[in-house]
């Protein structure tokens, strides 16, 4: 035992040791070295709904363990990591009273960054950021950063994790399914279907029919063949969008157009016509009904809800979206995306930049570790890839602070209370002029 905890100490010791020996280079962002920047010794606050979270990652992970005091030596600064769930109110608060001149913000499209943004409450980074900052970066960086672009310009930094998925997209959606269901029921296998190009709507919705059954004969279904299937993720694998920027680069309203109508007619079928999805709305009950065995594909297995499935007795794989009739090639989306921004009033902006650099990085996410908590096969460990290397800033409730009733009417039309066409053509002009407003168009 006291071997053990002598190897253990020196391998702490040597990683502090190495770490303080040669500081992290940010050079190759185009900032200076870190011990370059001083804060003079104030505080540095990270404003975040996941910020202790965040805290105990780096006290807990081996490979960021002593980072965080690293920082503070080299930039001069003390770090403290605020958790509050009230973005942007505390935002705007803090701008107002000067407190937030060495504030870095972290924010989501749904928490915060539309608001800051569109009030002139953040710093304009584009002036000041290196010329090649977002290349040294995995692809998935710069593609957060140009859906987020407002005005043309980038007013992001990447994004701050309390886990190690850097460069991955935490929120990235796929459908996952219950392999050994399927070999039960003798149903068709996506995976072989994704493979030949087969795997699209019309097949998942045979297979949803087969799978959705009574199995103890008393009238109640008991496994269903589809939980969790949102309807404006489905658009998203018809090619369809919720919005768009015109010929004018005007953001329009786009739900309203065919291929959006028709995912949520798809939907329609299958909640209401065809009854093989589970008809509820509770997250945690669809998902327990998929990690419990009762149900064939789980349309909403996002990134961040994957470990929740590694314990699963049954064996389940990846597969992306099933195609919709108007797409060639698999679409792929995600529930939200974040960033980290900076104040406009803030006292040393590069400083804070090269900061949140030196703290998150690439090397903290190596493939087999993120793999290893995510997927238990090499085919999804193959479409979880393929998905981070083909996403392209696409988000499906891009504006969802500005949309004003579109979930709730959705959820009527898939009832059946409501055509499509004219729920997306009642809500058109509300969000459009949510978007105006927004954009100042």
């Amino acid at each position: 035992m006291k071997k053990r905890i002598l190897v253990v100490g020196l391998i702490v010791g040597l990683l502090a040791l190495g770490s303080t020996a040669l500081a992290y280079d940010l050079t190759q962002f185009g900032l200076q070295p870190a011990e370059n920047y001083d804060f003079g010794g104030e505080t540095v606050t990270i404003i975040s709904w996941t910020s202790e979270r965040m805290a105990n990652y780096f006290n807990d992970n081996l490979l960021v363990l002593g980072r965080v005091q690293e920082a503070e030596e080299l930039f001069n600064c003390k770090i403290d990591f605020m958790q509050n769930r009230e973005i942007p109110d505390i935002n705007f608060a803090r701008l107002l009273s000067g407190d937030s001149v060495n504030d870095l913000w972290h924010v989501q499209n749904k928490i915060g960054y539309w608001q800051l943004v569109a009030n002139d409450a953040l710093y304009p980074i584009y002036e000041i950021l290196p010329e090649g900052y977002y290349d040294a970066f995995p692809p998935g960086i710069l593609a957060v950063e140009e859906a987020f672009k407002y005005n043309g310009q980038y007013w992001g930094i990447g994004t701050v994790e309390y886990r190690p998925v850097f460069g991955y997209q935490n929120d990235l959606i796929f459908v996952a399914y219950n392999k050994t269901l399927f070999e039960r029921e003798g149903l068709p296998d996506p995976y072989e279907l994704y493979l030949a190009g087969e795997w699209t709507w019309d097949a998942a919705t045979d297979i949803a029919v087969k799978a959705t059954r009574d199995l103890d004969g008393d009238g109640e279904t008991d496994q269903w063949g589809i939980v969790d299937a949102r309807q404006w993720d489905l658009a998203v694998s018809n090619g369809a969008s919720m919005v768009r920027v015109d010929e004018n680069g005007k953001v329009v309203f786009t739900a309203d157009e065919p291929a959006y109508l028709e995912a949520l007619e798809q939907h329609r079928e299958w909640w209401s016509e065809l009854q093989v999805a589970m008809p509820t709305n509770s997250s945690g009950d669809l998902k327990n009904a998929f990690i419990n065995g009762n149900a064939a594909m789980w349309f909403y297995a996002g990134a961040w809800q994957l470990p929740d499935l590694m314990p699963m007795t049954d064996e389940w794989v990846l597969v992306p979206y099933p195609k919709g009739p108007r797409v060639d090639e698999h679409q792929w989306t995600v529930q939200a995306i974040s960033t980290t921004v900076l104040p406009v009033n803030a006292k040393n902006p590069e400083a804070l930049i090269a900061l949140k650099t030196f703290l998150w990085r690439e090397e903290d996410a190596p493939l087999n570790d993120v793999l290893a908590t995510h997927v238990r096969n090499q085919e999804s460990a193959q479409v979880f890839l393929e998905g981070n290397r083909a996403w392209s800033g696409n988000v499906s409730r891009m504006f969802e602070s500005f949309q004003a009733t579109f979930v709730d009417d959705v959820r009527q039309v898939s009832a059946g209370s409501l055509s499509p066409s004219a729920a997306m053509a009642a809500l058109k002009p509300v969000v459009q002029a949510n978007l105006d407003d927004l954009f100042g168009q």
